[in-house]
């Protein structure tokens, strides 16, 4: 008997430690996926731009670091005085602004066009730490007028067809998958086969005097499913695309029908809801991408705003919303 409620005794011990054993996996597998969002968060993801008024014949591409830079960089860093549109960087000042920049020197440029999963890399040591003349700026110059940042070689102008779809990273290791992202393949369907997203779906907003108008399409991608539902203004067709939609609502769903994310964009003075691919304006661009676009990270979906006063950004297709906001250094 005593032997009998030893081995029972020892049994409900051996459930508990399992049990606790499953809890901490899950709880780590939890925590894992939260510190791998936070990494990625910290690595910042720039647009490069196109520069074509500043040398005679000549144009370039320049990444701006300014963002990632304290308000009083500039004024630490470049000379007083500045009058010139461009401004390369001594040894002494690039020193200060790698350091202000928290950037190595044996860090790399990771310039990644998703449109046809092509990766270029320079080593940065390699690249001239270049100061330029904000377009929008007006005599007397100050040094906050300037962009701080890195000339890309060249040699990367032709094989490139646009700044617009390059993703750069700076960073010691590729953090790009390189796994081809799907542009989204946007059908019409009817509203009733938009899922029910609950009692603050679109179908239940309300616009004053415009009528209520939805037009709701599905796409399928990398074994999910794409949803978006549009509060559209169709009293005036002669308006582009971007301005007749008023409010979007963006559903992911797995095979089995399970919300993997869902997000809501608005318009507003600064910011324009892009038109779908297939639907809008632009020929045969495509803007709306998903895919899996970092290592060791959840798949990511992006391209349906664009902002006037601020950056494009993309989010991870998980439950709890999570993203990243690009680095443009847009001025105005």
């Amino acid at each position: 008997m005593k032997k009998q409620l030893y081995l029972l005794l020892m049994s409900f011990i051996a459930l508990l430690l399992l049990s606790n054993c499953s809890t901490n996996t899950k709880s780590n597998k939890s925590e894992t996926s939260g510190s791998n969002l936070n990494v990625i968060k910290d690595v910042d993801i720039y647009h490069m731009l196109i520069i074509e008024d500043i040398d005679p014949g000549r144009v370039f591409f320049h990444v701006s670091l300014s963002e990632t830079l304290p308000l009083d960089a500039n004024k630490k860093i470049l000379p007083a005085n500045l009058t010139s549109k461009k401004y390369t960087l001594t040894d002494k000042e690039r020193k200060l602004f790698m350091k202000m920049a928290g950037i190595a020197e044996d860090a790399y440029f990771w310039i990644y066009d998703y449109t046809d999963n092509q990766l270029y890399s320079y080593p940065i040591s390699s690249l001239e730490a270049t100061a330029i003349l904000d377009v929008y700026s007006s005599p007397p110059y100050n040094t906050r007028d300037y962009r701080i940042g890195f000339e890309l070689p060249q040699d990367l102008l032709p094989r490139i067809d646009s700044s617009y779809d390059l993703l750069v990273s700076i960073t010691k290791d590729n953090p790009f998958a390189q796994e081809q992202l799907t542009p989204l393949d946007w059908r019409l369907i009817p509203n009733a086969n938009y899922p029910d997203t609950g009692p603050d779906k679109l179908s239940n907003r309300n616009y004053g005097n415009v009528p209520k108008y939805l037009k709701s399409y599905m796409a399928n991608a990398n074994n999910m499913t794409f949803y978006v539902q549009d509060y559209v203004d169709e009293q005036h067709p002669q308006l582009l695309d971007i301005y007749k939609i008023f409010e979007r609502e963006l559903l992911v769903v797995d095979k089995e029908g399970n919300t993997l994310f869902k997000r809501r964009m608005y318009q507003s003075e600064g910011t324009s809801l892009v038109g779908l691919n297939n639907y809008h304006d632009y020929e045969n661009e495509k803007f709306q991408w998903a895919g899996q676009l970092f290592k060791d990270l959840p798949p990511v979906v992006f391209g349906f705003e664009w902002f006037s006063f601020s950056c494009e950004g993309l989010d991870f297709i998980v439950p709890y919303r999570d993203g990243i906001e690009f680095k443009c250094d847009n001025r105005h």
